[in-house]
């Protein structure tokens, strides 16, 4: 008589590298829940599958080789309730040279709340339009050559404003063909066509107010353009890697902004 086990699904997550926008295929990954060792699935191309049947908040540790550790909080109520899974972003370490060097700032801020970068001279392709019918949300979206064609592997990008002083994130929940993709909400923001699309790199914030970002060395100039939140405020500020990196005070050159509403109104600090 044979035996069928089945197993359901608790959570999937995929693991993607800050600094490329790639899923990391290293297989020597460690899974914890406090003291107790995961196992979950390695299904390739970055996923690993959790099963069971709990699917009860919790955090885990995370720690891949060639990158830095992570901890991460897992919130059902913010998943698919269907297919409950999640991207997880972790930053190479300073050993990692699979695809080229890193350059890095570190510091410290009061209330700092998150952090995060996109790079303006590398967008991956341009804004066209948005639409809403029947209550489904469009981005039509035009690449970066003529015959070209836009691929968007993640759930959040940036809407880079035409000045690139500021950008507005989106989220993607589905993308129907080449040029045209389904959004979660619609934009705040008013934005013109030609805008430039960027993929976001993540960085770390906390713990004790101390922050981190990490970006490939792989250009003659690397400018950036940062976008945190401290202490209820949002704020934007120019880098270029190559002419800051180290340890940096966050705060200065950057731009107090208040939500984008259309309404461009600009504290500078």
């Amino acid at each position: 008589m044979s035996v069928v086990i089945r197993a359901r699904l608790s959570l999937a997550i995929r693991l993607i590298d800050t600094t490329t926008g790639r899923v990391i295929e290293e297989t020597d990954i460690r899974f914890n829940e406090g003291s107790q060792i995961l196992k979950p699935i390695n299904k390739g191309e970055g996923i690993w599958v959790f099963t069971g049947e709990s699917r009860k908040d919790f955090s885990m540790h995370i720690a891949a080789r060639d990158y830095d550790e992570a901890d991460i909080d897992i919130r059902f109520e913010t998943l698919n309730p269907k297919l409950p899974m999640c991207d997880v972003f972790l930053m190479p370490s300073e050993k990692n040279r699979k695809a080229g060097s890193v350059i890095s700032i570190h510091g410290h801020l009061s209330k700092l709340e998150s952090i995060e970068a996109v790079a303006i001279d590398r967008p991956i392709c341009r804004y066209r339009e948005t639409s809403e019918k029947r209550g489904v949300i469009s981005m039509s979206l035009m690449p970066m050559t003529i015959g070209g064609r836009v691929v968007t592997e993640n759930m959040r990008y940036a809407l880079l404003s035409e000045d690139g002083s500021r950008y507005e994130v989106f989220e993607i929940i589905d993308q129907v063909n080449q040029t045209q993709v389904v959004l979660k909400d619609m934009l705040k923001g008013e934005h013109k066509i030609n805008e430039r699309v960027c993929r976001i790199i993540y960085g770390r914030a906390g713990p004790n107010d101390e922050f981190m970002l990490k970006v490939r060395d792989d250009g003659s100039n690397l400018p950036y353009l940062i976008h945190f939140t401290a202490g209820g405020n949002e704020y934007f500020r120019p880098i270029d890697f190559h002419y800051e990196s180290g340890e940096i005070d966050l705060k200065d050159k950057a731009v107090m902004v208040k939500p984008i509403t259309g309404k461009d109104t600009t504290d500078y600090e």
